[in-house]
């Protein structure tokens, strides 16, 4: 190298660190809040603001260095703080420029989360910041992704910063602009050497991010809890309204449920009757609100979603969110066979097992209400039969449990009260259709 010293190479490594990483850091702690914040918001407005915010991905950032040289220069709104042409302009320049990056991206996570988990987390009974922190936790992903998007297009702008930062040798010269200068001279080997160096540092950069990023080993998961949870009756209202309207189309006409202590009511009907909007309604998802929590209304959607790291932390998530509930994750993996590692993350057990690992977290919220949509479809014999002892023992012991199933037999088995529902409406148990599908002869 001719022209740039290694002394001049390392204050612009610095320089580049301090500015680029500073920026990420402020862009991060206000574009994230605000992204959780505005997936949490519906309507129009927030429907335009995502289109502006999607816009902003494109800022120029010559555009970002003259309005941040107009709000700082002697005329400007700030020109008595005497930032111009320091590495503080820079980084409010570099912030401005990335905040939309880290806001939309986070928007975007966080919407996945609510797309995918919003049910369950919506009947958990956890408090607000419960809730915040395991939709941080589901939404890591999407958020990290959104950060080194930032945080590269930080580290390789250069047109702002030289604006705000006028290139200065051993104050605000950075890696970007250290290359343009040398390409301007004609060192071209230089600025080849610069460019590898800034892409060799930014790699080296991501990459530690990638590891941060993993979890922290934490002491060997182990099960809990050898006696089941101890189960109350249900005192709730003993009839529930139920109804869904959706767009102008009724996805289940009104509808009067008797909610009981000691009783199994099952649902049946062909796909697309109306069975999980029923369980919605009465799980609070649709209109009125239901207090669900340890001992309340617990609710297991069709589709299941686990919510921690592994097995263990799964079983045991009711304890973590409300301190009274006793452990008894080792009961549940005896009950229902589940054969897997405590450490084991649940994203990588079959979907069987997924499937009876959600059905007993859920459980283990001892819920004196229980919602099951299809808790047990796709389940071998030997699994069904273990699920529904368990729920006959709930039953036993006061729970008010409504369960949606496809299976005729399993509803005459455990069926205490019975709802046969078909577009949507409600059939008399003495129909014809209604003896039909008892009889097994009317497909669903």
């Amino acid at each position: 190298m001719t022209m740039v010293d290694a002394s001049g190479v390392q204050e612009a490594i610095l320089t580049t660190l301090l500015t680029s990483g500073s920026a990420t850091i402020l862009a991060t702690l206000f574009g994230v809040p605000l992204g959780a914040w505005c997936s949490a918001r519906k309507g129009p407005m927030f429907e335009r603001l995502r289109i502006a915010v999607t816009a902003l991905y494109g800022l120029p950032p010559v555009v970002v260095g003259v309005f941040v040289y107009s709000m700082l220069s002697k005329s400007g709104m700030f020109g008595g703080l005497d930032l111009l042409f320091t590495v503080e302009a820079m980084i409010l320049a570099q912030t401005c420029l990335i905040f939309p990056l880290l806001w939309g991206g986070s928007w975007s996570a966080f919407d996945s989360v609510a797309t995918r988990y919003k049910d369950t987390l919506d009947t958990l009974g956890a408090t607000p910041r419960q809730r915040f922190a395991m939709e941080i936790r589901l939404a890591r992903t999407g958020v990290y992704h959104a950060i080194v998007i930032g945080f590269g297009r930080a580290i390789a702008e250069v047109g702002a910063v030289i604006m705000v930062g006028g290139n200065i040798a051993g104050q605000t010269r950075v890696m970007t602009t250290s290359i343009v200068l040398e390409t301007s001279k004609g060192n071209m080997d230089d600025a080849a050497l610069l460019g590898w160096l800034l892409l060799l540092f930014s790699l080296s950069l991501v990459g530690l991010a990638s590891l941060v990023r993993r979890p922290w080993p934490k002491p060997k998961a182990e099960f809990h809890g050898a006696a089941p949870p101890p189960l109350i009756s249900y005192e709730g209202p003993g009839l529930h309204r139920v109804g869904v309207e959706r767009d102008g189309r009724v996805l289940l006409q009104p509808l009067d449920v008797k909610l009981k202590s000691g009783t199994i009511t099952v649902v049946l009907g062909e796909s697309g009757s109306g069975k999980t909007s029923l369980l919605r309604c009465l799980a609070g998802l649709e209109d009125v609100s239901v207090p669900c929590g340890f001992q309340r209304c617990s609710y297991v959607p069709q589709a299941p979603v686990s919510l921690t790291g592994n097995v263990a932390e799964e079983l045991d998530l009711v304890s973590k969110l409300f301190p009274q509930a006793p452990l008894s994750g080792t009961y549940y993996r005896n009950a229902f066979s589940l054969g897997v590692e405590a450490s084991q993350a649940p994203e990588r057990i079959s979907g069987g097992e997924l499937q009876r690992l959600v059905l007993a977290r859920q459980l283990a919220f001892a819920p004196s209400l229980l919602l099951l949509d299809e808790a047990t479809a796709n389940l071998g014999g030997m699994h069904v039969k273990a699920i529904e002892d368990e729920l006959i023992r709930h039953r036993d012991a006061g729970c008010c449990i409504v369960l949606a199933t496809h299976n005729v037999l399993q509803a005459k088995r455990l069926a205490d009260e019975m709802i046969i529902l078909h577009e949507g409406g409600s059939l008399d148990s003495e129909s014809q259709q209604a003896k039909a599908l008892l009889e097994g002869t009317w497909p669903i």
